[in-house]
């Protein structure tokens, strides 16, 4: 069944868009329909993009921060919007980077504005980037609000950039050793196994295990991979599906370790923005309705919907988040602290920079537990095999020639 990319509304006008399934484009406009929502575009895609989510942006997160931190010293020089645009397109070395601001500066030169302009890419501009920009243009303090776009950027990337770079040397490390063992398995085992079957001597059964394992791996390894690939893809459409992020979000909570540094991260994340929008001058029900957007875990954005619902009502922000299990009790008394002093946003930037300084911390105190267990793991295995080789090698001594 052919897979669609679309852009629909949801009833709270909201602009979503999302990949799904359907006959053809007519059967997935009734199925849009019946969900609530207002179809905008549909796009057929081809299979490679079915299965890696969609077509890549046109702005990398690179090209986005650069845009915003340009535009926002051009604005501030007092240079038009138009003019500015303009000079950050000719400054662009990416022809496609370079036709999308021009189409922004076409759009703008029409009548648009900026946020009407980008919220019509919203593949590379989000929902939370077009309405920051909205708030600035309604204040008159678009260059403030984007050099705060620009450091919330520039903070996710560092974030982003981090975690990678503290993934690499175990990561390779973990790469050479399954190697290493791949080498030994298939090509020194198979070959030292069949000096014993010409000698037609008893291999030990260690020996005989690890040969017999070789011959199968060597022998069937395309059933192995096709079956690794199928469970990967299967489990990668499982929890694509309603149900199956669900189950997905629920497992990832309660996981020991990676269960507390999921949370971590989404929580510093809804608080930078958060404590952005609302010293942007955005809303506080409107910040968290935005907030809300940028949590991925389905459990987190539930309690934020919560969180929305409540605070309509004229509950206090901290209030609520003491009754849920959640928002650890520091974070809570934190955002108490603010609503008092009326610095809510400062206070919730404050409690961001602390959940990035403990997700640092705490990956580098489990990638640092990666190298040794997967030194003495490696050397398990690899240990294993050459035993049982120098086994089998003390046994030629029984040999009867």
């Amino acid at each position: 069944m052919p897979s669609f990319a679309y852009e629909a509304l949801d009833p709270r006008g909201r602009r979503i868009q999302g990949v799904d399934e359907a006959v053809d484009q007519d059967a997935l406009l009734a199925q849009l329909i019946a969900k609530g929502l207002q179809p905008i575009k549909i796009r057929r895609m081809r299979p490679v993009q079915a299965v890696f989510g969609g077509q890549r942006p046109k702005f990398s997160h690179e090209d986005t921060l650069f845009f915003t931190r340009e535009l926002a010293d051009l604005l501030e020089a007092g240079v038009p919007i138009e003019r500015a645009l303009a000079l950050i397109a000719d400054s662009s070395e990416k022809p496609q980077a370079r036709e999308l601001l021009n189409s922004l500066k076409e759009e703008v030169q029409g009548g648009k504005s900026l946020s009407g302009a980008l919220s019509a890419h919203p593949a590379v501009f989000d929902k939370l980037y077009v309405n920051m920009v909205t708030v600035g243009e309604m204040g008159g303090v678009l260059p403030l609000v984007l050099k705060r776009l620009g450091g919330f950027l520039e903070r996710s990337r560092q974030i982003k950039r981090f975690i990678v770079t503290s993934s690499i040397y175990p990561g390779v490390l973990m790469l050479v050793g399954i190697f290493s063992v791949i080498i030994l398995v298939t090509f020194v085992v198979p070959k030292f196994g069949q000096i014993f079957y010409d000698l037609n001597q008893p291999m030990p059964a260690m020996t005989k295990f690890i040969v017999d394992a070789s011959s199968f791996l060597k022998e069937w390894w395309w059933v192995i991979v096709s079956m690794i690939l199928s469970v990967f893809f299967g489990f990668r459409y499982f929890i694509r599906t309603p149900d199956g992020r669900a189950w997905w979000d629920k497992i990832v909570l309660r996981l020991p370790l990676v269960g507390s540094m999921v949370l971590k991260i989404e929580l510093g994340r809804f608080c930078r923005t958060l404590g952005t929008l609302i010293e942007s001058g955005v809303p506080i029900l409107k910040g968290i309705s935005l907030a809300g957007d940028v949590a991925s875990n389905g459990i987190l954005k539930e309690s934020i919907e919560g969180l929305y619902k409540e605070v309509r009502q004229g509950k206090s922000l901290s209030q609520i988040m003491k009754k849920s299990r959640l928002f650890p009790s520091l974070m809570v008394n934190l955002v108490g602290i603010g609503e008092e002093t009326g610095a809510l946003g400062a206070m919730l930037l404050k409690v961001a920079d602390d959940f990035e300084e403990k997700i640092q911390h705490d990956t580098k105190v489990y990638l640092s537990l990666v190298e040794p267990v997967t030194i003495v793991f490696m050397g398990i295995v690899m240990g294993g095999i050459i035993l049982s080789m120098l086994l089998a090698i003390f046994s030629i001594n029984d040999v009867t020639f």
